[in-house]
């Protein structure tokens, strides 16, 4: 039978199934970065610490000792030459798979027997690192390995013990390089896993050695050159490289042997000799610079081109401690250096970079570079009036645009990674004087904020004193170098008589050359003899002797120069900038202001008073105050006049005052300068009146003007009238006359201001002349001939009131050739050149060969003189005298040859000759050459001369050269003259030719050169001559020159082929040109052969004009102004006039206006009734042709006593053309143009026939009848 069971139990709580969660993978291959860093010119002083070397800014290890980067290693390498290369840069490799597993039973060995390995690296890999919690999460797991290496067989060394922590699922790789150390034979290598086999399929720990690379390094030491190596793994920087930088100490550079970096101490004497150190100090940095061969000039310089003596002294300013600026008692040295060059410049441009840093300057002097500093340094030199050539100092200064008041200085805050940082420096009392003139200064090598500030201020301060002073001294000009200190004493600026030259020394007492303006404990400058300057405290003072308290370090000697300094008044210091040898003796020296009290106030901003260097009144001059106008009447020769009378109150430090007014709105006017402080000005014309007024220094510095408010004065009304008959002439030869006249009531007149113009307009209105009052002529000359001006004048009285300019009036230069040529020719008779030129040549000639025998006798006397004295021997003069005569004769024929050389000194004349003559006769013709040449010295005069004469005679017939050069030199002038004379005489008619050349100047500016040549014949007691004289002398209106021709014919020829062609003649005084293109010309009478056209000429007559000599003319346009006179003439265009009358007949087509011709004919006789009465007339046409016209015929019908009342019948004809009227008569009759019996009949027609007949006839039907007044109008 079935069994029951019975199942019991309880009910449990709800759940809910949990999801396993996996970690992300966390490891990822790693790539080492390894870099190697130059870091400069070795040797470095290194001190490199982990603390020191920065990766993106952040330094590997902080002050405490943490790292901030795990698995950075680093080396350093100081520069020496014999540095050991670093490991693993750059290298050759060679890599081996190897793809086993390493297990933690089972460890990877292998040995390595290639002694030329630098290291091994090894290349590990994990598949998968994980493991599988119980709860089925994914995690990341940790393997420890290590790495051991034996060297020849000996002990292991464990190199890497180290672990590998996270999850990957995909692989993950690493490496690890393993120097090796020296070894005899073998390394051997072997990789453990620490940690044990999991064995498990929860946990992934598979561990594989992938490859082994065997690296042989390279072993490049780099030697001279500081290095930095540095590993890391780009994993810490996303995969890119950081900013690498470092802080070592730089350069190992040649300091004194005496210095001590590190303290900046100098101890004992310093004999020049050097040791290698590490420091900052910017003056032996920049000597390292100059002597180093390697990157700097030492391969072009050495020691002895460089001054170290001054950069000794450099140094030493650059190591002073200062205060640092923070506060309290803190101090640092005034200059440092810390600079890294990344970039080769310019030798010149480095050093003078590194030679701003200590305020430097450079300069090459005596073979060397010499370096120095803008820093407190005594006066080197002093120079006053006495010892400047002329006593002359200038002065010159730059704009205000240099004025700085404020700096703005770059450089590089250590605090921000040597970033650029701005520091401003403000000079609050330049700031309120110039406003903000911002001066950007770079400082090179600092890091420091507070050196940052002391070289803006001194930027400030020292372009704030920019006056520089150049002078010209003699021999000590030697002495100061650029850079030099030297004080100036200038009376002129100082406004005091400072120096001057020493006339005696007895020990402390002095003897100058005039009493000095000094008191005792002033100081004395002296220049001593080595040259150097040295000052000394006045004891006392007597006369022109000075005692000093204490005995210069040298004896002053004669001559020194002096400059006396007190509080009150110092000698001004300037920096010698240049000194320029002028290879005459002398030196110009140019300066720059030199404020010795700057360098407190930069250093401890220290509140110096300026130095004094003048007692004259400052520059800056206020101007007056209190300006006023009034005004007041006097009463002269009965009449009243009104004076202006201007005061203002004394500005301070005024000695003179410049004044100006003026009237209304016209020009001002200048009020004499002078000493009071009011001026009056009578005579004033009512008006507005305004004054400005300012104020003038010892110093001659003006204020800007003072201005009074305006005011209105009564006075004279109007202004002064205007000059009367103001006319100009057309009749001077090369200029114009202006006359004019003064009108009543104008004697105070001052002056007549004349203007002229181009244009007689205001655009080109020039003022030409004020001529006092009373002339009333004014010339106007060196004008052009036809020269055209137009000019106006106006009158201005004593107290600058103007009358206002007349119109223009035209003048010009005298255009009659007459009187042109006149005034030209007198010009020309009356200078040297024309005088010589128009001389007889005959009788020139004549003259020369006068003058020529007078040189050949004074030679001639010479000789006996020579002879005289040589024999004599009195020792009062010394002569020489050589002669070498040759002669022979025979049958009457001679032949000789006289050479002598005579020199004679006597009484201070020293005289030198030589002569030769040859000389031949036969029969009675001869035939001579005589040439001399002579030199002759007196005391203040000089002459050498050259003659030679050339002579033949045949039978009377005579040929003659002479041929005299002569220069002569005196206190007063010099002159220089070369003639020739060219004769021939037969049967005495005789050819000449002369040449004179002269030039000639004198102390007085008087200068003349003249060249004529001219040639003449004399025949038959007739003279004919033709010459060209050339010339530049002074005349009584200037300075000449001209060319002057003398000839009956001047010509100028062309050839052109066997052509020849005369475009130019001036014959019988008449000027005859073939072919000429004139620019402009002024003709007084012009004749024309054939004709004369425009350049557009075409033959048509549409463009230009034409005028033969038949009298024929044709001009496309015309424009007359004045009367045209004409017999006939024909228009076919239009005819415009104002104004006209016609004393013929006019025929027109027809007339537009009130042009009409009108005719009245007689009445007819009162008929009877039924009767015709008629009026006949006829109009002939005065035109040739047919010309349409408008005929009007009119007339009055009167009717008398008709029996009934009736009508009349009135018909008008012209030209065929008729018209009826009937007239409605009335009953009663009355007498003629009654306004009831008496009608007006008009009728019009139009024709073109030149004869018109015309005709009215009326009839009444009762009573009488008449046609009055008939009429016809033609139009």
């Amino acid at each position: 039978m079935a069994t029951t069971i019975a199942i019991k139990g309880s009910k449990g709580g709800s759940s809910s199934s949990r999801t396993p969660t996996e970690q992300p993978d966390d490891l990822q291959s790693v790539a080492k970065a390894k870099i190697l860093v130059a870091l400069g010119e070795g040797e470095f002083a290194g001190q490199l610490t982990a603390k020191d070397i920065y990766l993106d800014g952040t330094a590997l290890e902080n002050a405490d000792g943490s790292q901030n980067f795990s698995g950075v290693t680093w080396e350093f390498r100081a520069g020496t030459q014999a540095q050991k290369y670093i490991q693993g840069i750059p290298g050759t490799e060679n890599e081996i798979n190897v793809g086993t597993e390493v297990s933690s039973t089972t460890a990877w060995t292998r040995t390595f027997t290639n002694t030329q390995l630098s290291a091994v690296r090894l290349r590990l890999k994990w598949p998968s690192l994980f493991k599988q919690e119980n709860d089925g999460d994914l995690v990341g797991y940790s393997v420890n390995y290590a790495i051991d290496l034996q060297t020849d067989g000996g002990t292991w060394q464990t190199v890497l013990n180290t672990s590998v922590t996270g999850k990957t699922t995909s692989g993950y790789e690493r490496s690890h390089r393993i120097d090796l150390p020296q070894a005899g034979s073998t390394w051997t290598i072997r990789l453990r896993k620490i940690t044990s086999d999991a064995n498990s399929a929860k946990i992934g720990d598979t561990m594989m050695l992938q490859s082994f690379t065997e690296v042989i390094d390279a072993k490049l030491r780099y030697p001279n050159t500081a290095l930095l190596y540095i590993e890391f793994d780009s994993s810490q920087f996303n995969g890119s490289i950081p900013q690498i930088s470092c802080e070592p100490r730089g350069r190992v550079i040649r300091v004194p042997d005496t210095y001590d970096p590190e303290t900046r101490t100098y101890s004992g004497t310093w004999a020049g000799t050097f040791k290698w150190a590490w420091t900052d100090n910017p003056a032996w940095i920049f000597y390292d610079l100059v002597v180093s061969d390697r990157f700097g000039l030492g391969d072009r310089l050495t020691t002895a081109n460089i001054d170290k003596w001054t950069l000794y002294q450099v140094a030493q300013y650059c190591d002073q401690m200062v205060p640092d600026g923070k506060g309290g008692s803190g101090t640092e040295p005034r200059y440092t250096c810390n600079v890294y060059i990344q970039e080769r410049n310019d030798a010149y441009t480095v050093l003078r970079d590194f030679a701003a840093i200590f305020r430097g300057m450079t300069y090459w002097g005596d073979d060397q570079i010499v370096a120095l500093a803008d820093m407190p340094r005594d006066v080197d030199f002093t120079y006053t009036h006495a010892n400047v050539i002329d006593g002359r100092f200038t002065y010159s200064s730059s704009t205000t645009k240099n004025r700085y008041t404020n700096a703005l200085v770059s450089w590089s805050d250590p605090d921000n990674a040597y970033s650029d940082a701005m520091e401003p420096v403000f000079e609050q009392a330049l700031v309120a004087r110039y406003g903000f003139n911002q001066l950007e200064i770079t400082a090179i090598g600092c890091t420091r904020q507070s050196e940052a500030n002391r070289k803006g201020r001194w930027g400030i301060l020292t372009n704030n004193k920019d006056r520089v002073v150049t002078f010209n001294v003699g021999e000590d000009g030697n002495i100061p170098q650029p850079g030099y200190v030297i004080a100036v004493a200038d009376r002129n600026l100082s406004g005091r008589d400072l120096g001057g030259r020493i006339s005696a020394v007895n020990g402390r007492v002095l003897t100058l050359d005039r009493a000095p303006d000094a008191s005792a404990a002033d100081r004395m400058i002296v220049n001593l003899p080595s040259g150097v300057s040295q000052s000394r405290t006045i004891q006392s003072i007597t006369g022109n002797k000075v005692t000093v308290t204490t005995a210069y370090s040298e004896t002053p000697v004669a001559e020194a120069v002096w400059v006396i300094e007190s509080d009150e008044l110092y000698a001004q210091q300037y920096r010698v900038i240049t000194v320029t040898d002028n290879n005459d003796g002398t030196f110009t020296i140019v300066g720059a202001n030199h404020d010795p009290d700057k360098f407190d106030r930069i250093d401890t901003g220290a509140i110096i008073d300026q130095r004094p260097v003048s007692v004259i009144p400052p520059g800056n001059q206020a101007p007056p105050a209190n300006i006023v106008i009034s005004s007041f009447s006097v009463v002269q020769q009965n009449i009243s006049v009104e004076t202006m009378r201007v005061s203002w109150d004394q500005a301070q430090n005024a000695i003179a005052y410049e004044a100006q007014w003026r009237r209304n709105d016209g020009n001002w006017v200048n009020v004499p300068r002078g000493s009071t402080t009011s001026f009056d000005v009578p005579g004033i014309y009512a008006g507005r009146y305004l004054v400005r007024v300012r104020a003038i220094n010892a110093a001659e510095i003006s204020s800007g003007w003072g201005y009074s408010e305006e005011k209105t004065l009564t006075g004279k009304v109007g202004n002064p009238p205007k000059p009367v008959g103001f006319i100009a002439s057309e009749n001077v030869v090369f200029g114009i006359e202006l006359n004019w006249g003064f009108p009543a009531n104008t004697d105070d007149t001052l002056k007549t201001e004349i203007q002229y113009s181009l244009s007689g307009t205001e655009d080109d209105a020039m003022l030409l002349a004020d001529v006092p009052y009373p002339q009333r002529k004014y010339q106007q000359m060196g004008l052009k001939a036809g020269q055209i001006f137009w000019y106006r004048a106006q009158l201005v009285d004593r107290s600058g009131n103007e009358s206002g300019y007349t119109e223009w009036v035209r003048g010009q230069a005298s255009i009659d050739v007459s009187d042109i040529t006149d005034v030209i020719l007198e010009e020309i008779k009356d200078s040297d050149t024309f005088k010589d030129l128009i001389e007889n040549t005959v009788d020139s000639n004549e003259k020369i060969a006068g003058m020529a025998d007078d040189i050949k006798q004074a030679n001639d006397e010479l000789e006996q003189q020579a002879l005289a004295i040589k024999e004599n021997a009195d020792g009062l003069a010394q002569a020489e005298v050589k002669i070498d005569e040759i002669s022979v004769s025979m049958d009457g024929m001679t032949g000789g040859v006289k050479n002598s050389a005579i020199a004679i000194i006597q009484n201070g004349l020293a005289q030198v000759a030589t002569r030769k003559r040859l000389s031949a006769t036969v029969a009675g013709n001869s035939a001579q050459l005589d040439r001399i040449d002579e030199v002759i010295v007196y005391e203040k005069e000089a002459t050498a001369r050259s003659l030679l004469s050339l002579q033949t005679d045949v039978n009377g017939n005579k040929a003659s050269i002479n041929s005299l050069n002569q220069t002569f030199s005196d206190y007063q002038q010099a002159t220089a003259t070369q003639i020739n004379g060219i004769t021939a005489t037969v049967n005495g008619h005789t050819s000449a030719i002369t040449t004179n050349a002269q030039a000639i100047a004198n102390i007085n500016g008087d200068l003349k050169a003249m060249y004529n040549i001219k040639v003449g014949v004399s025949s038959n007691g007739q003279y004919y001559a033709a010459g060209m004289g050339i010339g530049v002398e002074n005349t009584p209106s200037g300075m000449q020159s001209q060319v002057i021709f003398l000839a009956d014919r001047f010509a100028v020829t062309h050839q052109a082929g066997a052509t020849v062609t005369l475009p130019f003649v001036i014959q019988n005084g008449q000027t005859i040109i073939r072919d000429t293109v004139i620019g402009n010309g002024t003709i007084s009478n012009l004749k024309i052969g054939s004709y004369i056209q425009s350049t557009t000429w075409d033959g048509t007559g549409n463009i230009g004009w034409h005028i033969n000599k038949s009298g024929y003319a044709t001009f496309n346009n015309v424009t007359i102004r004045g009367t045209v006179y004409a017999t006939n003439g024909s228009f076919t265009g239009e005819i415009n006039a104002t104004s006209g009358k016609f004393k013929g007949t006019v025929e027109a087509t027809s007339f537009i206006g009130d042009v009409a011709n009108g005719y009245v004919f007689a009445d007819t006789e009162m008929t009877a009734g039924n009767t015709d009465t008629k009026r006949s007339f006829r109009y002939t046409d005065s035109t040739t042709g047919s010309l349409d016209k408008q005929v009007l015929v009119m007339c009055m019908i009167d009717s008398y006593r008709p029996a009934t009342a009736g009508t009349a019948r009135v018909t008008v004809t012209i030209a065929g053309a008729s018209k009826q009227f009937v007239v409605q008569l009335s009953n009663q009759g009355v007498s003629a143009y009654s306004s009831t019996d008496c009608s007006a009949i008009i009728f019009s027609a139009r024709t073109s026939a030149r004869v018109v007949d015309c005709s009215i006839v009326a009839r009444s039907e009762g009573g009488g009848i008449s046609i009055k007044s008939p009429a016809m109008l033609i139009m």
